[in-house]
């Protein structure tokens, strides 16, 4: 089998992550890479033996007969850079958030549709070989009875570290907390009824949130966020004599009706690398050559649909005068 020859576009921290997924799967190879900063693009290039480090995102696609393209960009470049690829009709993995407003995704989501361009969205939690291993302990015992999640930021380190931008910021609950959110119709699928109470503090869009909703298959969902109060990121699944935990996220365990505590071992490539980071890849690889979409990914209508689900949480932002 040929490799899937990918171009890279963006060359900070999370570039650097998929870099090393993508050296260390036979049927991926890097072999382009574009950023803005260029001396970042030349570093990752020499590191990862990528032959080409281009100017611009159509220079890339000029020069090199690549497969599909990997956008890993800041947020709030995103819409522009993604807006720019999809006419190429060339597979698109874009790191999350696809566009910093659920607007913004709207609009990708029918560009692509209109330009028919396959994408993936990269929420890799998704992914997490310990995730997989709890859903089929719950499974295993029954039904998903309910599923609770605890989102809480760190936004007063946030906004002292000086790393983000304040468009970034004031979207943040878009930008950075559909990562927990998503998990809500990951674990419990397509939410039908939604109720929240949501109180800004310091944040236009909100900093303390409160939903609870009710899953098409019956379970219930709750989500709580308290962005100024120390705290972290914690998932509950509560099935049929079985409860299982991730706290953090990175680490599960499992109690029975016995109130034994059973520990959730991850994969071991889930330790080699940034957890889920491998088996999104594998995942992204597969739509490229089968042009098919599997469970659990996302695609930019996926995203949106994670979007409306956090818009349906937060404040609308007051128009200035």
């Amino acid at each position: 089998m040929e490799k899937v020859k990918l171009g890279i576009v963006g060359a900070g921290y999370i570039a650097q992550k998929h870099l090393e997924v993508i050296d260390a799967i036979d049927e991926l190879e890097a072999v382009a890479i574009y950023s803005r900063t260029f001396a970042k693009a030349e570093s990752l290039a020499r590191n990862h033996k990528i032959d080409v480090c281009a100017n611009s995102l159509e220079s890339m696609i000029q020069e090199v007969d690549v497969d599909a393209l990997m956008i890993l960009v800041p947020p709030d470049q995103m819409f522009s850079v993604v807006s720019e690829a999809i006419p190429y009709r060339l597979p698109l993995f874009i790191e999350k958030p696809a566009g910093m407003t659920p607007k913004e995704n709207l609009e990708l989501t029918q560009l692509s549709e209109r330009y028919g361009t396959l994408s993936m969205v990269g929420f890799n939690r998704r992914y997490y070989s310990i995730f997989h291993k709890g859903l089929d302990i719950i499974k295993e015992a029954g039904p998903l009875l309910g599923v609770s999640i605890e989102g809480h930021e760190r936004m007063w380190r946030i906004r002292e570290g000086g790393n983000f931008s304040e468009e970034i910021i004031k979207d943040w609950i878009f930008a950075n907390s559909t990562h927990t959110i998503d998990l809500l119709p990951f674990f419990g699928g397509i939410p039908t009824r939604i109720s929240s109470l949501t109180h800004g503090f310091h944040e236009a869009r909100g900093d303390q949130f409160a939903a609870i909703m009710e899953f098409e298959e019956g379970g219930i969902g709750q989500y709580q966020a308290n962005w100024y109060s120390p705290g972290g990121w914690r998932v509950v699944l509560y099935g049929d004599g079985v409860t299982v935990e991730f706290k953090p996220l990175e680490q599960g365990r499992w109690t029975d009706k016995n109130f034994i505590v059973h520990e959730i071992e991850p994969d071991n490539i889930d330790n080699v690398f940034k957890p889920g980071f491998y088996a999104q890849m594998k995942n992204f690889a597969r739509l490229v050559v089968h042009g098919k979409l599997e469970w659990p990914a996302l695609d930019l209508q996926g995203s949106y649909q994670t979007m409306l689900l956090a818009e349906k949480m937060s404040l609308k932002v007051a128009k200035k005068a």
